[in-house]
């Protein structure tokens, strides 16, 4: 196999990209609105890449998401491949990718004690060098050696980086990796635009190929974007992991999931229009949708949320934050449980919500449930409107997934009936004890909205819970 020769990276040496700043006139257009989905990725964006949760038990979490909603564990790293300080699972459904991390050894959480933790993994990692050079390849040269005294290194930065993200939020995403076209393009861009430095441009090898890789963290948070560009890899997900050892489950109650469709961060108070500017800035996304109080309210509480996208609709990312309202919402409660921003929830696409939605239950998920006044009001509203929908109504009702509709694309089906374009949606409960992250599964009529007609129905159960919790109470605004 002809190995690549990594370069020097030198910050714009080179190359002729535009360092953005939060006053530029392309900014400002990337948030007017209007902007159409092109095949291509003009802003460099190929799509989501996979979805990094950090955790304290990465087997558990992998084998929850094979047995509850059938994903298939394809790659591995951990001491049976020579990773001494990181254990990862990396599962698969469709084209949804979702690696699960955690530390091998525990670092001391307290402040000013990475010195202990550096000195501890460094020890061992010296200790363990010859044997993982001798897993990843049997290196004997010293540019193999460097390699993997680099990966090393980068693990250890990693497993203290983690062992904070826990300890200060429990379990949760911790990095929504993008492919890109091009990585040094993609991490000036972000770098310009005030992202944080974690990794720079660097290209990966193992016996499978090459990538190059950079990480940026995105400011005011500890919420990274791992960048992928695919040189010439061919193995099961990254260089340095290994195919799963872990055989697959019988395919019962098959779970029909396609993809990632969103993934949904949470500001605090007055923060959303910044950071739709820093993702504009940053990736070149542009507002793809959006709403406020006037649309997102029960009453009692409410939330604005703006829709951030990539040029070819592959990269969706709902910014929210709390809006004003009589009680604490649900923005308020995850930032309370969180301790800070991060990613609320993630959906999952689908072609057969009601067939997914059974297996889901059938395996053990909780989804949230929907009120009879809700459905007899989407009911009133269908029949007016002489719509039909494709799938049984009753169906949906039992099965308590939300409707939204464009009545402006009606149009008559070649049945005789009137159709438009809808979305179906519907919410896990939290899938830890902290109200901090759940997934929603959605189903796309050729309607590109994210639930504008749905959020009250979502709201008031949403509320239902917050007062088992006890945590609906009044807004300190109020």
């Amino acid at each position: 196999m002809q190995i690549l020769k990594e370069l020097p990276f030198y910050p714009h040496h080179g190359l002729k990209v535009k360092v953005y700043s939060k006053s530029d006139f392309e900014i400002a257009e990337l948030l007017r609105g209007g902007h159409s989905t092109h095949k291509l990725p003009l802003d460099g964006l190929l799509g989501f890449h996979a979805i990094r949760f950090a955790t304290s038990n990465a087997k558990e979490m992998a084998r929850f998401l094979e047995l509850s909603l059938g994903f298939k564990e394809i790659a591995y790293r951990g001491l049976e491949t020579s990773s001494i300080v990181l254990a990862s699972h990396v599962l698969k459904k469709g084209d949804c990718v979702f690696e699960v991390i955690n530390t091998l050894s525990r670092g001391d959480s307290r402040p000013n004690s990475s010195k202990s933790f550096s000195s501890r993994s460094g020890s061992r990692s010296r200790e363990m060098l010859p044997v993982t050079l001798m897993v990843h390849g049997g290196a004997t040269s010293f540019e193999e050696l460097g390699r993997a005294a680099e990966q090393l290194a980068y693990d250890a930065l990693d497993a203290k980086a983690i062992d904070t993200f826990v300890n200060i939020h429990g379990m949760g995403v911790m990095d929504v990796s993008l492919a890109v076209l091009d990585v040094n393009k993609a991490f000036l861009r972000a770098t310009g635009a005030g992202a944080t430095i974690v990794r720079r441009p660097t290209m990966i090898t193992d016996e499978f190929g090459s990538v190059k890789v950079a990480v940026i963290r995105i400011p005011g948070s500890d919420l990274r974007h791992t960048l992928v560009e695919n040189l010439t890899y061919k193995g099961p997900f990254m260089p340095f992991y290994k195919e799963s050892m872990v055989p697959s489950l019988p395919e019962e109650n098959p779970v029909p999931l396609i993809g990632i469709d969103h993934c949904v961060q949470n500001f605090t108070w007055n923060q959303m229009d910044d950071y739709a500017m820093f993702y504009a800035a940053a990736f070149g996304l542009h507002k793809f949708w959006s709403v406020d109080e006037q649309d997102v309210s029960t009453g009692a509480t409410a939330l604005k949320s703006v829709v951030m996208a990539s040029a070819n609709g592959k990269v969706k990312m709902p910014i929210n934050e709390p809006a004003k309202g009589i009680m604490k919402g649900q923005i308020e409660e995850f930032y309370e449980f969180y301790k800070g921003p991060g990613v609320q929830h993630i959906a999952l696409i689908t072609r057969d919500i009601i067939a997914l939605v059974k297996a889901m239950r059938l395996r053990g998920i909780d989804f949230n449930t929907i009120s009879d006044a809700y459905y007899k009001n989407l009911e009133e509203r269908l029949n007016k409107d002489s719509i039909k929908l494709f799938e049984s109504f009753e169906e949906l009702k039992a099965l308590h997934i939300l409707v939204d509709f464009d009545l402006a694309s009606k149009y008559l089906h070649r049945d005789g009936s009137y159709r438009c374009h809808y979305i179906l949606q519907i919410f896990t409960k939290p899938l830890h004890d902290r109200p901090t992250l759940f997934l929603e599964i959605i189903q796309r009529h050729h309607h590109n909205g994210f639930g504008k007609g749905t959020f009250k129905g979502l709201f008031e159960t949403i509320e239902a819970q917050q007062r088992l919790r006890g945590t609906l109470v009044p807004s300190a605004l109020m």
